[in-house]
């Protein structure tokens, strides 16, 4: 594979890959890191990579193998990961989903997440693009932990009948 084709395929997958990735260890930081490592070991295997073979199904391999290594790693320290038969079930996930659909998806995200609350709003983001602690916020909120977990619940959950309702009225479901 050219240079210029994969370095084009990083970029054009990279929220592809390093959601895949967070999904599997459900850890934001690290899987930022090894989508680097994962890039890195794209552009140092580059020229044994089969053009009949799509890149996003190529790259996912190579991730869903960086992500087993890491649990490897990561053993010892007890943290908490799937089994190799469900890695590769929500890396099948990320694989099927046709492109241009995650980008609708994030649109419709995007679009759900600005109707929410303005509280609600500020909960999401502080919890997640801030990485805050859930027991920071909810000393910060005046709620009891188990509070803050049940409100991201139903939060997330009205995001996603949002957003799948967004989807399905577009005819893409």
């Amino acid at each position: 594979m050219r240079e210029e084709t994969l370095v084009t395929n990083i970029l054009r997958y990279k929220n592809v890959l390093t959601g895949m990735i967070t999904a599997l260890i459900g850890d934001v930081n690290a899987a930022e890191d090894l989508f680097q490592e994962t890039a890195v070991i794209l552009t140092r295997k580059r020229e044994e990579a089969d053009e009949a073979t799509p890149f996003v199904a190529w790259a996912r391999k190579i991730a869903l193998n960086v992500v087993r290594d890491y649990r490897k790693k990561n053993a010892r320290r007890k943290v908490r990961c799937f089994d190799d038969d469900t890695l590769e079930a929500v890396a099948a996930v990320f694989e099927e989903t046709e492109e241009p659909l995650w980008d609708v998806r994030r649109e419709a995200l995007r679009k759900c997440a600005q109707s929410l609350p303005e509280k609600e709003r500020s909960v999401i983001r502080r919890r997640y693009e801030g990485e805050e602690a859930i027991e920071t916020l909810a000393g910060s909120l005046g709620m009891s932990r188990g509070a803050v977990d049940t409100l991201l619940y139903r939060i997330r959950k009205a995001l996603h009948a949002c957003v799948e309702g967004k989807i399905r009225g577009l005819g893409l479901s």
